[in-house]
């Protein structure tokens, strides 16, 4: 069949349904762009891979470019969202007079939890030392309010990735991903998750323990 012909039963289908010829072009054109775009996202996902450099102009390269400012390097890439892991890490408590944030438990969005966590410290005024540095992380470019804490499922996609991203970080002699790190969620009462990044083990510790490290991060959106 002809693609003339092809119309024609497609016009005379339209009439039959009541559409009106420049409904139909609206409809499939619209779902050409809706089409486009998926491709172009998953394009664009696809060639960001995890221990890519993060540059502070939005420039994301798999190339160390001499002259240019890294501010993280990728960890993993959900959506449209790119999570890039700073250089920096630090060993504080989660929070050293056991601040509750029962309500929040189980939040899988880090960035999210964080910002539940500081504002119920202010409330109950007690520390959130673990979110608080996070949110404060000023460091190689990157703003205050920009980093957060990762909760505990997003820190074992960050892990899936650990060899490529480390690679990268000690390209850059920054801080690895090693030991433990705390998470953004909490578990009970005097306890959070914090996750065994030598290992991909995970499990419970006291808030005031000041032992696991603290790792900023940052969601870039594609």
């Amino acid at each position: 069949m002809k693609k003339k012909e092809k119309l024609e039963m497609l016009n005379c289908l339209a009439q039959k349904l009541g559409v009106l010829p420049q409904e139909a072009v609206e409809y499939f054109s619209a779902k050409v762009v809706e089409s486009s775009s998926v491709v172009r996202e998953c394009e664009v996902a696809a060639g960001v891979l995890p221990g890519m450099y993060v540059y502070v102009d939005g420039l994301i390269s798999a190339e160390l470019i001499t002259g240019r400012q890294v501010k993280a390097v990728v960890g993993y890439v959900e959506g449209k969202t790119v999570y890039g892991i700073c250089l920096k890490a630090k060993e504080l408590p989660w929070s050293s007079d056991c601040l509750e944030v029962k309500a929040f438990r189980d939040m899988t969005d880090g960035k999210k939890a964080t910002r539940k966590i500081l504002a119920a410290a202010k409330r109950q005024r007690k520390n959130a030392e673990a979110a608080q540095w996070c949110y404060d992380y000023a460091e190689d470019g990157v703003t205050q309010g920009e980093a957060f804490l990762l909760s505990k499922a997003e820190l074992e996609k960050l892990y899936v990735n650990k060899e490529a991203i480390n690679k990268s970080l000690r390209i850059l002699n920054a801080t690895e991903l090693r030991g433990w790190t705390w998470s953004s969620t909490e578990d009970y009462d005097n306890d959070a998750w914090i996750f065994l990044m030598d290992r991909g083990y995970r499990t419970t510790n006291p808030k005031n323990a000041n032992y696991p490290y603290v790792r900023p991060v940052i969601a870039i959106p594609l």
